[in-house]
């Protein structure tokens, strides 16, 4: 598995939404794009991609923009993940009990690794949320401060 830019970015946005979404705020796309250095036009159909699915809803017209349609704590990386760039699975036969339609599945020693290696993923992202995120996102801002100081 390798997330791309496109990958990374509807994180951000959903991770930007995210941070917003206690204030019910929506957000203009142009904020989005200015504050996790998105390009507007790919972040425009990273939107679309994320309404279609029934992560973000949009309001069209003045003080119009996005916000989340579920809570944070009920988004899970590995879903925005699969939404985007597909699969998580290195390899077509990396799934337990499913056929690859691989002649070698039922011979082939790799087949068990990359099993394992799509459940280890899995289980990560599967259980990571945007609320979690967002929480560590916060202490890591909070650090940045602490340190920062001016002579």
């Amino acid at each position: 598995m390798k997330i791309t830019f496109k990958g990374d970015y509807a994180l951000k946005a959903i991770l930007d939404l995210s941070m917003n979404s206690q204030n019910d705020e929506i957000v203009p796309l142009s904020i989005i794009s200015r504050r996790q250095d998105i390009p507007l036009p790919f972040l425009e159909q990273i939107m679309l991609s994320l309404k279609k699915a029934g992560y973000v809803h949009s309001r069209a017209g003045k003080g119009g923009g996005f916000f989340l349609a579920k809570r944070p704590e009920n988004i899970t990386l590995g879903e925005i993940i699969r939404l985007i760039e597909g699969p998580i699975e290195p390899i077509s036969c990396g799934v337990k009990n499913q056929p690859s339609g691989c002649a070698e599945e039922g011979r082939c020693a790799f087949r068990e690794v990359w099993v394992q290696v799509t459940e280890v993923i899995s289980d990560i992202v599967d259980t990571v949320t945007f609320d979690q995120i967002m929480v560590r996102t916060r202490e890591l801002q909070e650090q940045r401060t602490e340190y920062s100081y001016h002579i």
